[in-house]
């Protein structure tokens, strides 16, 4: 007394299957037609350095393992800022335009210089807990940085000079 419309709410055993193999056609059909990688590139932020982009891939390599490229623009960037300011010549849209990127990363570097400085801080902690030697010789590193003892308010001393 069963007919096929009282089972079509019952999925046919390979409709499952065939759903799949539909999905990964279509996943197929999607995929880029092409892949090329060059074999072995160096990625920066991504920019790839090979022998299609550089005459010397290697000598790169080797100046960004010493001198990275930020260094590398950070210097020319100072160099470039000082020689806009001793110019004496009218400041024109490409200089303003070149001197506010510059403050930009001059401000984006010293707010990184704080977050840097509470990761020094986490991990003299933990070096106080694992290493106590080693944690007593850096602090007598950090305290010759300073020509004169350096005083914190929770001391009850002032930082000022006695005379």
């Amino acid at each position: 007394m069963s007919s096929n419309s009282s089972n079509r709410g019952i999925d046919w055993p390979w409709s499952s299957y065939i759903a799949w193999q539909n999905h990964c056609a279509e996943a197929f059909y999607n995929a880029p037609k092409h892949l090329q990688q060059s074999i072995l590139p160096w990625t920066f932020a991504a920019l790839v350095v090979n022998e299609q982009n550089s005459n010397n891939p290697a000598a790169e390599r080797a100046i960004v393992k010493h001198e990275s490229y930020g260094k590398q623009l950070g210097r020319i960037s100072d160099a470039l800022a000082v020689l806009i300011k001793n110019s004496g010549t009218e400041h024109d849209d490409a200089f303003d335009a070149f001197l506010e990127l510059k403050a930009n990363v001059d401000f984006i570097k010293h707010n990184t210089e704080n977050t840097r400085f509470e990761v020094v801080i986490a991990d003299l902690k933990r070096l106080r807990e694992n290493n106590p030697t080693r944690f007593k010789d850096c602090l007598k590193r950090v305290a010759a940085l300073c020509p004169q003892p350096v005083n914190s308010p929770a001391d009850g001393a002032s930082n000022a000079p006695t005379a």
